[in-house]
């Protein structure tokens, strides 16, 4: 048994912590920070150092050294490295993610991998609190330069998944899929092939059985069970909810003690899955795209009744939560007729050719061996004849008649030899005839076989291939027309907006002038008015809408757009948190990952040394219009929960579920009591407070986690943070 076998997962977690419940995080691969590859980085547990050398140098790095990658022809390869994976076993969970990088001398065949190891707790808790500190991890390595920074950021958030281990006990079902998403999942309705997972169904139960649950030993026999592969859909909305699906799904068949890796790649239909001790050629899926290892619910099986009505129980039982391993043993499939048309009349060949070989062997047979049964009888009957024509019988005493019978008598046995010897050579050419018989038979059914799986993986690819033809035409049809409709939209929006912010503008300037004539008075008291944007139907997309229980209420629009509602304790809040189009019109800058819907998106990748320097040159921009006294800034943690009103994350449509990036502003739900919007569930939102550590408050949530508070450095970057600005009158500074 090898090492990786004998140890990978395998760890007692008493070692590392009394309560048995602990998490180790590491790195490595390439970055530009080194020369080469990244040192040893936190591989404190023997299974992170196992997961390095089987996943990373003998399994991409044998990849890479073989050219397999290479040969594929560019549209079978997936573009880049960007992967999600867990590797479980025995109830411990490695949770990692690799995406493609360089070293600081610009090579870039290999990537940079970053992976937690927890012990002791729940794959569904392992996923909610690992899967946002492996987003930060990789966008925070993407933007640092050097090893320095690299090592202080594993630093920070090791430590908070440690303080996070500490403050909850993990536990809870091993892979829990909640009832409206394996409902999702499995609906014939919400697969795009029904049939899909009876496919997938039969596969597994043909490829998989060594594994299976019960009657399974590793230690009693480890090479008797090949490591095993499959692909199959990823069926699911989000990559939490593939991973906790298939693990379960998987678990049914596979025995715990089994290590079960899971390879998810993102902003892709797939889900890889491998079953035993991965070697180089099981990674060679990283790169290879369906037209190359096609999705095995794509396989053209011709399933019996039998199977597809014990399936469709399984299927109904699993959705309801019942995890029995199904009895499938009558289940036979085929390839349907038409599928491969020429493989019909290939096998009624061989079958045919067979036939008349086997009938010819046994004819010769049967003919020698009738003539061999026959010869040792005419030659004793032929013998007395010609030794008694013409002569008298001789008696005992008579020398010559004693001689004719030893003579004859030599003769017969002579003749026997000679027969027996010829029927044992007839006997042993008639064996041989039949052996090679049963050979050519052998070779005919592997030859067949053969041929029979050639066509199927030819079939499936065709298949596949027309498909994803298919598919990419619709949605590049579907995509010019929402493109399209979303140009229309976005333009009609933004001359509204332009028409609304102009009269709101210059209703402020008449405000403001008035303001400025008279003596100086709080801003909660003072009358300024600007354009909100425009109430409309809220559900037509794009358009921004305020809540039927929200009260009316004041609201104002400064020179960059920026539109501000009054609290009733006179305090001015940030409608929605800082566009995109609002940062560059201070800041001449827009330092966002993404910018797919244009300046309606939030700003993102913003430090607190940034957003304070907004709120600063904010101020110097509109000091002209603003009472004496009054400033835009940052909100304190308190006027944040003042603002926040109550509301709930729960209570926010959708801000629980794990997206790839922020809504636009005003589209993450509905306006709280308030009136303001994405207060919680889509960035992060920067407060003034110090945290312990050198460290500042973030409050909110966002569109990657749903948690409330969360700390950073002041000069940390992250796609998932942002900010809201708040203007104060004197008396709230």
């Amino acid at each position: 048994m090898t090492d990786f076998l004998k140890k990978f997962l395998l760890e007692d977690p008493r070692r590392f912590s009394p309560s048995g419940r602990f998490v180790a995080l590491a790195a490595f691969g390439k970055h530009p920070g080194w020369d080469d590859h990244v040192e040893d980085l936190g591989l404190e547990t023997e299974s992170l150092n196992l997961a390095k050398t089987t996943l990373y140098v003998n399994g991409i790095g044998g990849q890479i050294d073989s050219g397999a990658w290479e040969k594929l022809d560019p549209a079978q390869q997936f573009p880049a490295f960007q992967h999600i994976f867990v590797w479980q076993r025995s109830g411990q969970i490695l949770l990692g993610r690799l995406w493609s990088s360089s070293d600081g001398k610009g090579r870039k065949r290999y990537p940079m991998v970053v992976c937690v190891h927890f012990m002791g707790v729940s794959l569904g808790w392992a996923l909610k609190q690992g899967l946002p500190v492996l987003v930060d991890l990789e966008q925070g390595c993407v933007n640092a330069t050097s090893a320095e920074e690299v090592r202080s950021l594993l630093s920070r958030k090791r430590a908070a998944l440690r303080e996070a281990l500490q403050s909850t006990d993990g536990k809870g079902e091993y892979a829990p899929v909640t009832p409206d998403a394996l409902h999702r999942i499995l609906s014939p309705s919400a697969a795009p092939n029904p049939e899909g997972f009876k496919r997938v169904l039969y596969q597994i139960h043909s490829q998989f059985a060594g594994f299976a649950p019960g009657t399974f030993s590793l230690r009693a026999n480890p090479a008797a069970v090949r490591v095993q592969q499959i692909r199959v859909p990823a069926a699911a909305q989000t990559p939490e909810q593939a991973l906790l699906f298939w693990t379960r799904f998987f678990l049914v068949y596979v025995d715990a003690s089994v290590p079960l890796l899971l390879a998810l790649p993102l902003d892709a239909d797939w889900i890889d899955i491998t079953a035993g001790e991965p070697e180089s050629h099981e990674m060679f899926c990283l790169r290879a795209n369906p037209k190359a290892v096609p999705l095995v619910s794509e396989v053209p099986y011709k399933l019996e009744e039998d199977f597809r009505s014990k399936a469709g129980a399984f299927l109904e039982a699993f959705q309801r939560g019942e995890t029995t391993r199904p009895n499938l043993e009558s289940a036979p499939a085929s390839i349907p007729a038409g599928a491969a048309p020429a493989k019909g009349g290939f096998l009624k060949w061989l079958g045919f050719g067979l036939i008349l070989l086997l009938g010819a062997a046994a004819a010769v047979w049967f003919v020698q061996h009738s003539s061999h049964s026959t010869a040792p009888l005419n030659a004793s009957q032929a013998k007395p004849v010609s030794a008694g024509a013409g002569t008298k019988p001789q008696g005992p005493g008579s020398p010559s008649g004693t001689g004719e019978i030893s003579q004859a008598a030599a003769e017969k046995s002579r003749m026997q030899h000679d027969a027996e010897v010829a029927r044992l050579a007839e006997e042993k050419k008639n064996a041989d005839a039949v052996a090679a018989a049963e050979k050519l038979k052998a070779e005919t059914e592997v030859a067949a076989k053969e041929q029979e799986r050639r066509l199927v993986e030819a079939a499936a690819r065709e298949k596949q291939r027309q498909l994803a033809e298919a598919a990419a035409k619709e949605n590049e049809k579907q995509l010019a027309q929402a493109a399209a409709q979303e140009k229309e939209r976005l333009a009609a929006a933004a001359a509204r907006l332009e028409t609304d912010k102009q009269a709101a503008l210059q209703e402020q300037q008449r405000k403001a002038a008035e303001i400025a004539a008279a003596p100086a008075q709080p801003l909660a008291k003072t009358e300024l008015i600007a354009a909100s944007v425009p109430s409309a139907d809220s559900t037509k997309p794009g358009v921004l809408s305020v809540s039927a229980n929200v009260s009316a209420a004041r609201e104002m629009t400064n020179s960059i757009g920026m539109v501000l509602v009054q609290l009733p304790s006179g305090l001015w809040v940030g409608k929605f948190e800082v566009t995109q189009a609002e940062y560059k019109r201070v800041m001449n800058t827009n330092p966002s990952h993404t910018n797919w819907l244009g300046d309606l998106q939030p700003v993102q990748q913003v430090t607190w040394l940034e957003a304070v320097d907004f709120t600063r040159k904010l101020n110097e921009l509109e000091r002209a219009t603003l009472p004496a006294g009054a400033a835009y800034s940052l909100p304190t943690e308190k006027q944040w929960q003042d603002f926040a009103g109550g509301q709930k994350i729960e209570d926010v449509p959708g801000a629980t579920l794990i997206r790839k990036g922020p809504s636009p502003v005003g589209r993450s739900g509905p306006a709280n009591k308030f009136g303001l919007y994405d207060v919680l569930g889509n960035l992060w939102e920067w407060c003034l407070d110090d945290a312990p550590g050198d460290q500042k408050i973030l409050k909110g949530g966002a569109f990657n986690s749903n948690n409330y508070d969360r700390t950073l450095s002041p000069d940390v970057k992250s796609v998932s943070c942002g900010f809201r600005c708040i203007l104060a009158p004197p008396e709230n500074r």
